[in-house]
C-alpha cells in the first residue's frame, strides 16, 4: 500500500512525505515514491498522516463490569479516536492481580479486541513475587497507593517496598500516587467538591514517598495521572536528580477544571480530581516535564452517575477524544504536533517496551491515522462508541477529523465506520530488558 502526498508527522516535526507499507509493516518513507504494480494507493493530498496513538492508560472494564464497557466496545471507541494500541489496568472484576487472573484476562479479551492490546498487572500486599515472575507478560505493574475504583490498594511502607525493589527494575512501576490517610481524613469532612475531598495535598504525600523508595532501590517508577503544579516541580527535581521517573497527564486535566465538575456534577468526578485553574494552566507551562498522555478512560454508566456523590463512581470516557483534543490544541497554536506525537506514540512505546510500535519508521508496525486538518465538526454524546454513551466533552467543537485509521497496514476505520472484525487486535511485543 502506498499513501502518498500526505504530510507526515514525524518525532521532528511535520514534512511531505510518501508512506509505503508491506504486509504490516512501514517499508519506505520518501517523497515522490512511484506506485509499483497492482499496489493499492490512497491519495491523501490534504491530509495529515499521525502514528497510530498509544493509549497507556485505559479501564475497559473487562471482566466484571461488561455492562459499561468491555474490550469490544472499548477498542472500536479507541479506533474512532486514531488510537491503534491501548494499556489496560488491573482493577477489574476479579483484578489482574495473579497469573491465573492475567491468563484468563488474555484469553477472555483476545476475540474481542480491534486495537492491539498490552496488561498492566496490579499489586496487593501480598502477591509481591508472583508479580516479579510474570513481569516479562505485562507493560508495567500498577500500585494503587490510593483508593479508588476496585479492590486494589497497598498503602503500608513494608509491601510498597517490597514491590519496588523485588519486580525487575528497568519495568516501569505505574503509581496511583494518592495518600490513603489523607483520602480518608478529607473524605470525612462531608464536601461533595470532590477537589476537596481529595485535595492536592493527597497526591502530593504519595508522590513524595513514591519518588524517595524509588531513588533508594533504583527502579523506574511512572506517576500516573499527574494534575498538579507542586507534582511536576516534585518529578522535574527527581528527574534532575537522577531518580528514573516519568510521568503522565490526562486530557481531563489539560482541558477541564474543578469549575467544570461543578458544572458536570457527578459526571465530573474523576480520581485524581479535576484540579483548580492554575494548576490546569501548570500542565501546559511544565509541559516538558510531562512524557506522556494517557487518557485514564474510566467509564460508568449514566445511570450509575447519576447517583447521590458519595454513592457515584468516579471516572469518565477519554479513548475516543483525546487524539481530536490535541489535534485541536495544535491547530490554536497551543503545543506543536510533534511533540503530541512524541508524549502519545514515541515515549509510551519506549518506557513501556512496545518492541513494534513508536513512531512512523520503516520496520515498525503500520497503525497510520489520516486526518482532514480542516474539517469542523462538534463531539456529541451520539458519537460515543464506548457503552456508557456520554463524554464529557460534548459540545466541543473541533477542527480536524479522522477520516481513516489503519493498524498494522489494514484499514481499520473510515468514515465513521469501524470495520475492523473483532479478534483482529493483537497482544503487543515487549523488548527484553
Amino acid at each position: 500500500m502506498l499513501i502518498r502526498n500526505g504530510i507526515v508527522v514525524l518525532t521532528d516535526g511535520p514534512v511531505r512525505l510518501d508512506v509505503r507499507t508491506q504486509g504490516e509493516k512501514i517499508s519506505e518513507l520518501a517523497a515522490q515514491l512511484v506506485p509499483e504494480p497492482d499496489e493499492q494507493v490512497i491519495e491523501a493530498e490534504g491530509m495529515m498522516v499521525l502514528p497510530g496513538f498509544i493509549d497507556s492508560h485505559v479501564h475497559f472494564r473487562d471482566p466484571g463490569g461488561t455492562h459499561k464497557e468491555d474490550f469490544l466496545s472499548g477498542t472500536r471507541a479507541a479506533l474512532a479516536g486514531g488510537v491503534t494500541t491501548i494499556l489496560d489496568m488491573p482493577n477489574t472484576q476479579p483484578p489482574t492481580d495473579s497469573r491465573a487472573h492475567l491468563q484468563e484476562k488474555m484469553a477472555l479479551v483476545a476475540p474481542k479486541a480491534v486495537v492491539d492490546y498490552g496488561f498492566y498487572f496490579g499489586a496487593t500486599d501480598n502477591n509481591i513475587e508472583e508479580a516479579a515472575s510474570v513481569a516479562d507478560q505485562v507493560a508495567a505493574m500498577k500500585l494503587y497507593m490510593g483508593s479508588s475504583t476496585g479492590s486494589l490498594l497497598v498503602t503500608e511502607f513494608s509491601p510498597i517496598f517490597r514491590h519496588f525493589s523485588t519486580f525487575p527494575l528497568d519495568k516501569p512501576i505505574a503509581v496511583h500516587a494518592e495518600d490513603e490517610q489523607s483520602l480518608l481524613y478529607f473524605g470525612a469532612q462531608g464536601s461533595t467538591e470532590h477537589n476537596r475531598a481529595r485535595p492536592p495535598l493527597s497526591a502530593q504525600i504519595a508522590l513524595s514517598r513514591a519518588l524517595a523508595i524509588a531513588e533508594k532501590v533504583g527502579r523506574r517508577l511512572h506517576i500516573a495521572h499527574t494534575t498538579t503544579q507542586r507534582e511536576l516541580e516534585l518529578i522535574q527535581e527527581a528527574k534532575q536528580k537522577g531518580v528514573r521517573v516519568t510521568c503522565e497527564v490526562t486530557p481531563l486535566h489539560l482541558f477541564l477544571t474543578e469549575a467544570d465538575q461543578q458544572r458536570l456534577g457527578n459526571f465530573g468526578k474523576v480520581n485524581p480530581p479535576l484540579r483548580s485553574k492554575s494548576d490546569q494552566e501548570a500542565l501546559w507551562r511544565y509541559f516538558d516535564v510531562i512524557d506522556t498522555i494517557g487518557t485514564d478512560h474510566a467509564p460508568h454508566t449514566k445511570e450509575e452517575k447519576m447517583q447521590p456523590y458519595q454513592k457515584a463512581p468516579s471516572g469518565m470516557t477519554g479513548v475516543q477524544t483525546m487524539l481530536p483534543l490535541l489535534f485541536n490544541a495544535a491547530q490554536e497554536g497551543r503545543i506543536a504536533l510533534n511533540e503530541i506525537i512524541k508524549r502519545c506514540v514515541t515515549n509510551p512505546a519506549r518506557i513501556f517496551g512496545l518492541q513494534d510500535k513508536g513512531a512512523l519508521e520503516v520496520g515498525k508496525d503500520a497503525d497510520i491515522v489520516l486526518i482532514d486538518p480542516q474539517q469542523l465538526y462538534e463531539i456529541s454524546n451520539e458519537q460515543v462508541l464506548s457503552k456508557c454513551g456520554w463524554t464529557p466533552f460534548a459540545g466541543t467543537k473541533i477542527k480536524g477529523k479522522i477520516q481513516r485509521v489503519f493498524v498494522r497496514g489494514q484499514l481499520a476505520f473510515e468514515h465513521d465506520i469501524c470495520l475492523a472484525r473483532p479478534g483482529s487486535g493483537r497482544p503487543v511485543r515487549y523488548t527484553s530488558r
